[in-house]
């Protein structure tokens, strides 16, 4: 199948003005992002197709028009049999996928170590400050809307229904404009007269899920990790009348250093790492599979693809890497940049393998009060890890080394490496 001169290497979503394909371009070899004006019909009905194509036009050059490290880059727009596209880069992963944020928002989600939550955040307020200073008002920040590169990078995408200065729109009746839960307050109720200070709210709504895995619908989450410090961020930020919110974005991150020294004040409790007993249940499976795209492949894991339990870990540096005495595995370095499953498979030499599930679950580490997981294993830095596990002929499972859980992605998103080896 062809889009355009562009090839359907698979489907990666669909809303409700389109669907997102992953292509390939054949001349360059490489994979982007596909958006086809495939409008849901009540959005039809609700705007009339001419409006819904004008949309998604002034989306894509709206877009086109950016140049920030936090927005997602347009590089074509065309037309395939009548129906618009836009070609966009390549970002396999959303901050919704690697939280578990479904269907049903209400159900609680996986979290991120606080620190990492607030380098997704200020990523945020970036990408918000450049948009609003082109007079572009988002109205949509939510977590499936924030994009994630291998290395961590936010890109915001989706400004669809987004706000320009100057621009005469009158919203058309029954539509929504921006997600439940996330929406300010006026946003909901007047979404034509919502300013920049509803996207701030939106973040603040985004923060509080990120630490707690809750929304913060009924007041705040009773977390350890919420001082005195937090509780007051989160009052101004999520304030109903926006006049009380952080004035513009740029001040709104500036108030996330505060909560960063509050955790480094803490810091000597984050992470108590208690010495290891070699408790390892069981032997661990060395050989990769292929699961199957069935529920729960792993009976070790929780609904949102956690441990249950987590085994201890002995590191002890060695000449060729750390060695676990508790599980007898040798682990080599860490790659220095996200790769391809494939091209992780290719650089791993002869004498070590890609790990199993099992064998990368098994240097986790739960965290110590302040909902983090220590990853001194990984020397510190917040990663996706490749297994050598597949789930499906196109997929394969990585490790979120931070958030402490299992996801599944396309081969083709870029995550670390780290080869293993048996003594």
């Amino acid at each position: 199948m062809r889009i355009g001169r562009y090839n359907v290497l698979g489907t990666l979503g669909r809303g409700g003005m389109g669907g997102v394909y992953k292509v390939g371009h054949q001349a360059l070899g490489r994979v982007m992002a596909l958006k086809l004006l495939q409008p849901h019909e009540l959005l039809n009905e609700l705007m009339g197709e001419d409006k819904v194509r004008s949309a998604f036009l002034r989306e894509a050059r709206l877009l086109g028009s950016c140049d920030h490290r936090n927005i997602a880059s347009v590089w074509d727009l065309d037309e395939d049999r009548g129906r618009p596209f836009m070609v966009l880069e390549y970002l396999c992963m959303n901050v919704g996928d690697l939280i578990g944020e479904g269907r049903v928002v209400e159900n609680a989600t996986r979290i991120v170590p606080p620190r990492t939550a607030l380098d997704f955040v200020r990523q945020t307020l970036d990408g918000l400050e450049y948009l609003h200073g082109l007079g572009i008002v988002h109205l949509d920040v939510k977590p499936g809307n924030l994009m994630l590169a291998g290395d961590g990078t936010i890109k915001l995408i989706d400004l669809g229904l987004s706000r320009l200065r100057g621009e005469a729109w009158v919203k058309p009746r029954g539509l929504k404009i921006g997600s439940p839960y996330y929406a300010a307050p006026e946003q909901e109720e007047n979404p034509e007269n919502a300013g920049e200070r509803a996207d701030l709210y939106a973040v603040g709504v985004v923060l509080h899920r990120l630490v707690s895995g809750l929304l913060p619908v009924d007041g705040l989450a009773d977390l350890p990790l919420f001082s005195q410090t937090w509780r007051e961020f989160f009052i101004r930020a999520l304030a109903t009348d926006p006049a009380a919110r952080f004035q513009d974005a740029g001040v709104m991150r500036a108030a996330l250093d505060s909560l960063d020294e509050d955790l480094q004040s803490r810091s000597d409790n984050d992470c108590v790492l208690a010495e290891p007993e070699c408790t390892v249940m069981g032997t661990l499976r060395s050989v990769p599979l292929r699961t199957g795209v069935g529920p729960r492949p792993f009976d070790f894991l929780d609904e949102l693809y956690r441990p249950l339990k987590f085994h201890e870990a002995e590191l002890e540096e060695v000449a060729d890497g750390w060695l676990d005495r508790c599980t007898g595995l040798v682990w080599g370095p860490v790659s220095s940049w996200p790769m391809t499953w494939d091209e992780g498979v290719a650089s791993v030499a002869d004498d070590w393998r890609m790990p199993t599930v099992e064998e990368v679950v098994s240097l986790l580490r739960p965290g110590q009060g302040l909902v983090e997981f220590c990853h001194r294993p990984f020397e510190g830095r917040y990663l996706w890890v490749w297994t050598g596990d597949r789930r499906s002929y196109t997929s394969a499972w990585f490790v979120d080394v931070g958030g402490g859980a299992v996801l599944a992605q396309d081969r083709s998103c870029r995550f670390h490496v780290r080869p293993v080896r048996s003594v």
